[in-house]
């Protein structure tokens, strides 16, 4: 394992047309998903296809418009040669622990973050900054026995916020929303949900994609073990078009406990990529 907490904060950029590219025409009802899965038969990329080609709103092109269309590698290349910037978790000076549990590194293999308090009711570790939107959050992560555990995005109070987690003992995968329903209370708000039973002190993948559109929030999630294929399609998908729907906002993991046999939850390989820059700029740099 590498050490939890490289946050990889990756900003897709425009590039000049060479022998490896192509120029496609927009034409009428096209769509740059529809695009992306034509010329590159993978219609996820079509966010880094709107980066590439430097397109402020993704869900916005016009007939006659010239998209640039590299080829497939050479797109997912340019993700990995735009490595923004580094923080290591085991520094936390960008982290904040802004609810209950013992937060610490510890030594399982490699060094990992750790939520080791068996008694906490719900424990977060936050990083970034509110204004981020429209990313890709992923985390490797373990649960110790009889609890549950997952990953933030739109993070932006514990009473606000987006969440890929598991539910009843990691029995359940849920896209759910926090929100409040009164002065320091709130309510949980189940997008979608689906039965995916995870072993006890297993490793598993988290992978969370949330994307800001003018009417609507749209969150796509999926888990698979650590050291098996990524799966191709996503498990959950569920949008949010309430008029108190979340933009933007921070990203961490979370865990509660779930039981006396509840041991803390270990988390690794943690990082955050952006899909595409929002009109509205955002983003650092």
């Amino acid at each position: 394992m590498k050490i939890l907490g490289a946050v990889v904060l990756i900003a897709l950029c425009c590039n000049l047309v060479t022998a490896q590219e192509d120029l496609y025409t927009v034409q009428k009802g096209d769509t740059l998903e529809k695009i992306a899965g034509e010329k590159l038969q993978d219609s996820s990329l079509w966010l880094k296809l709107a980066k590439y080609n430097s397109i402020s709103n993704p869900n916005l092109i016009k007939t006659g418009q010239k998209i640039v269309i590299p080829g497939k590698t050479q797109l997912l290349l340019k993700v990995q040669e735009n490595f923004e910037s580094r923080t290591e978790m085991e520094g936390q000076n960008k982290w904040i622990f802004p609810s209950s549990g013992k937060w610490g590194i510890s030594t399982f293999g490699s060094r990992v973050l750790e939520q080791s308090d068996r008694n906490a009711p719900n424990s977060a570790a936050i990083v970034g900054k509110k204004g981020w939107s429209s990313y890709v959050v992923q985390v490797e992560l373990r649960i110790e026995h009889t609890g549950d555990a997952g990953v933030f995005a739109y993070w932006n109070s514990s009473l606000e916020n987006y969440r890929l987690r598991t539910s009843d003992f990691h029995r359940k995968l849920q896209i759910a929303k926090r929100m409040p329903i009164g002065k320091g209370r709130y309510g949980n708000m189940y997008l979608n949900e689906k039965t995916l039973h995870l072993e006890d002190s297993r490793w598993y993948v988290f992978k969370l994609e949330v994307t800001t559109h003018d009417t609507y929030t749209y969150l796509k999630g999926k888990v698979w073990p650590k050291g098996e294929t990524e799966p191709g399609t996503w498990l959950l998908e569920a949008s949010d078009h309430s008029p108190e729907r979340y933009e933007s906002g921070q990203a961490g993991v979370w865990t509660i406990a779930g039981g006396a046999s509840y041991r803390g939850a270990k988390f690794d390989n943690f990082n955050l990529s952006h899909l595409y820059t929002h009109s509205v700029k955002r983003y650092p740099g």
